[in-house]
């Protein structure tokens, strides 16, 4: 009886376990047949992510030749590579351009680049409506509130419109007319003493001329001139300084995958470019709110006091656009013409046969006690092609102001889709055979471009009349390489002014 009982145990045991292997072999049949089918599956999500990331990382069709992008970081692992060696940005740019023509197509993290050579092709995309846009990349608009204001980055109607009462405010109390030249020529006067006050001594030059330029401009803008030796002052324009050593003009890593401001906020320059445009606005907000708290309706001093006037109705809006306009004159006014200034010095200084005939010719037509004059320029034929030389080798804006493409269209072979950042390398084009006249062609002009050359010509009249530049005892000539960033400056070298009284 017993062992019937086991038989028959055994017996259920190995029918079960031929059910188990059944269950299994079926299962795994099936699991075979749903792997399988899984394939084709798995290839076409490869395929879409392929074409997903091409279309939206790869080259566009007919775009110009450049390297070969990589996807999400297109070409910004090889520029990074390349200027591990400090090469500036525009350097990087022209040896591109030798490989692969002067339209060289680049793709920086999400955005499409180009950089355009050579004088008939910048003529084209410089006279072009179609290219007549201003870049809106992250690093362009988190100066201005996200928002595309004021008059150097923004563009269409709305730039038109407030380039044009801008000028005209600008106009009314004083730019380019008579006053300018007195408010030039009291910053010069104030710049000699303060030299004449440490004269024989090496100074560093590179910040020289800052507070100088900003009170040109500032008196028109805000009814205020500042000591040469302000600290307030003399803070913000570093801040200025730091800001335009920060970046190139493309805008850099914020402007081509802005969302690494959240992974790697200081190393990306996210947290140092938010610290700055803080400090700045902090400054130009209170220097508003100072003119609303004493403002008089009928009697308007200044621009500020003009604008906020026939807005004193308007909204937020308004108070984000005049800070904005209010900092692209104070940036703008004060970087490029001081580099330019520092730049002309600096060339002068490295070449002993150029400042002595300057001075030959400022002793000749002005002599040694009479202030120089604007109306001295067209009579100094010579200090006038050193200035305009000085404007041409240094180039401070090496790649002009970024712009950008408001519609598809054709340059040369290629088609430069919507959206597109251009730069064009003018450094490359002012430092080769070039034009007679190589501004007519501008469709944009600066408004500042006039004060600009007035001011380089009185500032460095001022000081040759006064001064012999030297290159300190024991210091080695100043190199002319400049340094990178939104424009490109000098780098630090010290010059001793010595007197010429004894002529």
């Amino acid at each position: 009886m017993l062992r019937q009982q086991l038989g028959q145990k055994v017996k259920q045991q190995a029918v079960a376990l031929h059910k188990d292997d059944t269950i299994t072999t079926m299962q795994y049949a099936v699991s075979s047949l749903q792997a399988k089918a899984m394939w084709p599956i798995i290839a076409l999500s490869v395929l879409y992510l392929f074409f997903v990331l091409n279309s939206k990382f790869g080259r566009p069709r007919l775009y110009p030749p450049g390297p070969t992008p990589l996807p999400i970081c297109g070409n910004l692992l090889s520029v990074a590579l390349k200027l591990r060696s400090n090469i500036p940005h525009h350097v990087l740019w022209r040896s591109w351009a030798h490989i692969y023509g002067n339209i060289l197509g680049l793709k920086l993290g999400f955005i499409n680049v180009v950089i355009v050579s050579g004088k008939e092709l910048i003529k084209e995309v410089s006279t072009r409506e179609v290219f007549d846009g201003r870049p809106d990349g992250f690093f362009f608009l988190m100066r201005s509130f996200g928002k595309k204001l004021g008059i150097v980055f923004n563009d269409g109607p709305s730039w038109s419109k407030t380039r044009r009462v801008v000028l005209k405010y600008l106009k009314s109390f004083g730019y380019n007319s008579k006053f300018m030249e007195s408010y030039i020529a009291e910053e010069c006067r104030a710049l000699v003493k303060l030299r004449t006050g440490d004269a024989g001594q090496p100074i560093l030059v590179n910040s020289m001329f800052n507070i100088s330029i900003v009170n040109i401009l500032w008196r028109l803008v805000a009814g205020k001139r500042y000591d040469l030796e302000d600290r307030k002052l003399k803070t913000l324009c570093d801040l200025i300084m730091r800001l335009f050593r920060a970046v190139d003009m493309s805008g850099g890593i914020l402007n081509f995958m802005p969302f690494v401001r959240h992974i790697l906020p200081g190393l990306s320059g996210y947290t140092e470019l938010t610290s700055i445009h803080k400090a700045l606005h902090d400054f130009l907000r209170e220097t508003i709110q100072e003119h609303q708290q004493n403002i008089d309706v009928n009697n308007p001093r200044d621009v500020i006091d003009a604008f906020l006037i026939e807005k004193i109705e308007c909204k937020d809006q308004f108070y984000e656009e005049l800070q904005v306009v209010c900092l692209d004159l104070l940036e703008a006014g004060m970087e490029t013409v001081s580099n330019t200034a520092v730049f002309m010095l600096l060339h002068i200084v490295c070449n002993y046969d150029v400042q002595r005939k300057l001075h030959h010719e400022i002793d000749d037509i002005i002599g040694p006690l009479r202030p120089p004059a604007l109306s001295d320029r067209t009579s100094m034929v010579y200090t006038e092609a050193v200035l305009l030389e000085s404007l041409r080798i240094s180039s401070v804006a090496a790649m002009g102001i970024p712009h950008m493409a408001l519609d598809d269209a054709r340059l040369g072979d290629y088609i430069i889709p919507k959206g597109t950042f251009i730069l064009l390398a003018m450094f490359d084009l002012h430092n080769s055979p070039h034009w007679t006249d190589p501004d007519v062609f501008r469709r944009r002009r600066c408004i500042g471009e006039g004060l600009a050359r007035s001011e380089l010509f009185m500032f460095l009249t001022h000081i040759l009349q006064k001064f012999y530049l030297k290159i300190p005892d024991g210091e080695t000539v100043p190199s002319l390489e400049p340094n990178d960033g939104l424009s490109l400056s000098a780098k630090p070298f010290k010059i001793v002014f010595e007197s010429r009284n004894n002529l």
